[in-house]
């Protein structure tokens, strides 16, 4: 075989070819240790050509080997000059690469690449690694060096930054999703088998699995990293984030964001548990055992869990027909934003994301189907299995004619965000209801739970300890179980006589007048007929009466605290 020597003597530290391209069909080009090989142009090297590189090639245009590279010994290939460098590996294993382009300008990989010892940016001005559908590959010991806000890896397509990891240990991803956006993943790897991890960042995150879809345009970074282990499972790893300031898209709270992590098949996780300040546009949660899309947000990004729960009201309940009356929509007086967190005097405190929820407009109080009109607000409460009395999460939702608890849009189960799949205590809310919690707990998570039917005698916790009512739910007639009517202070009893009794409640809204009438929305009105009365048909005095009775000086008490 013909071969080809370009060499230099430590004396004599360079040789330049002036050439657009160096190419190099069936001979070898070796350059010793000390040396280096300056190429103004490119250098191609031809399936049947060789490089033997044990110093330095420093080369202005584009890289491209089909043939052989020696590059088992200590050596550089540095990318310099005011065009872009396209590089074609091929077979070649590169000891240390220096990216020193004039500002603007690249280095852009047409095939996958390993580097074994190092990667250095040594640029005055804004470079990239630009890795478009092919993948950079770190050895196990590679470092990289001299990354910033201007020089990093460009990982906008398909292509993947890697590391070899053979023991427990931090690495730096210093990757972008174009030539401007800088949002570095540091991966700390804390236990589990040798495994190669990739990462890339994107321009957003997704609805569906993360990567695809519908970005999200709220409460999140604008950029989304998509980080996967070569071999699936046995690994444990900490994840940080990083991302500018300009990354905050509209809602973005630095106090109060979490990272979130999507495997592509039941959504975000992020947990309201998780939420903290952010430390210098990073954020790091540990302990994960799994790859996927990863971002920092909060309600946007959180995990849902699905509540599929059934509960009469006793004060609209007509007994007859089997649904409640649903005076307050038809009227017009159900309000777009839940009243829960506004109630006078007694306000409920959310838990979680719980709060402020509202709905689009009128029409979702108005359901074709029959009896899935709505007929009010009411809130559910997740509790700790650990503690019944402790609310995890709470989220105001809507109750239809027939019971049935439903979301926002008028329809379906209850999607409450920011907590773990796992087993709840479920409890119900009325504004002027005694409250009601399960007896048992129920498996959450992305999937519609088993219904929760509150309607059927057992489901509701009978607490020993509470005399009055002798249930925690009023039994209707046929045997059916409603929530206690007359709670009109929202203060867990429903009382007539005596210190913040329900029946004052009534008489301040009529302002003192027995006789008159206050039409509207108000929790005074205790069989939701639109009306607060005190005298005359359907009352609302009655309602507490009803429930009172033998004895007027003993009030009810729910039984969900």
């Amino acid at each position: 075989m013909k071969r080809l020597l370009l060499s230099a003597l430590l004396a004599a530290p360079a040789f330049c070819i002036g050439q657009t391209l160096l190419y190099n069909d069936g001979a070898m080009i070796k350059v010793q240790a000390g040396a280096t090989l300056y190429v103004e142009g490119g250098i191609q090297n031809t399936s049947t050509g060789t490089i033997d590189n044990d110093g330095t090639i420093e080369v202005k245009g584009n890289f491209l080997n089909a043939g052989t590279w020696e590059g088992s010994q200590p050596n550089t290939l540095k990318f310099s000059g005011n065009v872009n460098s396209d590089v074609t590996p091929g077979t070649a294993v590169f000891q240390s690469v220096v990216v020193a382009k004039d500002a603007g300008f690249n280095v852009n990989l047409l095939g996958n690449a390993t580097i074994n010892t190092d990667l250095n940016f040594t640029a005055a001005g804004a470079t990239k690694v630009n890795l478009g559908a092919f993948d950079l590959t770190m050895g196990p010991i590679a470092t990289i060096n001299g990354y910033d806000s201007d020089e990093y890896v460009m990982t906008g397509g398909v292509g993947k930054m890697k590391k070899s990891y053979t023991a427990a240990g931090s690495f730096v991803f210093p990757v972008g999703f174009d030539a401007t956006t800088y949002n570095p993943a540091t991966l700390n790897v804390t236990a589990g088998p040798n495994d190669t991890y990739s990462v890339r960042c994107l321009a957003a995150p997704t609805d569906g699995n993360g990567l695809t879809g519908t970005p999200l345009t709220a409460d999140v970074v604008n950029a989304v990293w998509d980080i996967q282990e070569g071999t699936g499972g046995g690994n444990t790893f900490d994840v940080t984030l990083a991302w500018a300031e300009t990354d905050e898209l509209t809602g973005f709270v630095d106090a109060s964001n979490a990272v979130a992590r999507n495997g592509g098949t039941n959504g975000w996780d992020g947990l309201h548990s998780d939420l903290g300040p952010e430390v210098g546009n990073t954020r790091t949660k540990t302990g994960y055992t799994a790859g996927g899309a990863f971002t920092v947000g909060d309600k946007a990004v959180a995990n849902g869990v699905l509540v599929n729960a059934k509960v009469w009201l006793q004060g609209p309940y007509i007994v007859a027909g089997g649904l409640m009356v649903d005076s307050l929509r038809v009227h017009d007086y159900i309000p777009l934003t839940e009243p829960y967190s506004t109630l006078a005097s007694n306000p409920y405190v959310h838990k979680a994301y719980g709060g402020g929820e509202t709905v689009t407009g009128l029409s979702v109080f108005n359901q074709p189907v029959n009896g899935d009109d709505i007929v009010d607000w009411i809130v559910l409460e997740l509790r700790s299995l650990a503690d019944s009395t402790t609310v995890v999460a709470s989220k105001s939702a809507l109750i239809q004619r027939d019971g049935d608890i439903v979301d926002l849009i008028g329809t379906g189960p209850v999607s409450v965000l920011g907590v773990a799949d796992g087993n709840y205590i479920i409890g119900i809310r009325h504004r002027n209801h005694l409250g009601v919690r399960t007896n048992a707990s129920t498996a959450l998570n992305s999937s519609p739970s088993t219904l929760i039917d509150f309607t059927l005698n057992g489901t509701a916790y009978d607490d020993p300890a509470i005399e009055r009512p002798t249930t925690p739910m009023r039994t209707l007639t046929g045997g059916a179980q409603a929530m206690w009517a007359g709670d009109a202070n929202f203060n867990a009893f429903v009382s007539f006589i005596g210190g913040s009794n329900d029946k004052n409640v009534i008489l301040a809204v009529l302002l003192g007048n027995q006789s008159s009438v206050v039409y509207g929305y108000n929790r005074a009105d205790l069989n939701l007929n639109g009306a607060t009365s005190f005298i005359g048909g359907s009352n609302d005095k009655n309602v507490i009466l009803a429930n009172m009775a033998p004895t007027l000086g003993t009030p009810l008490q729910a039984h969900n605290n």
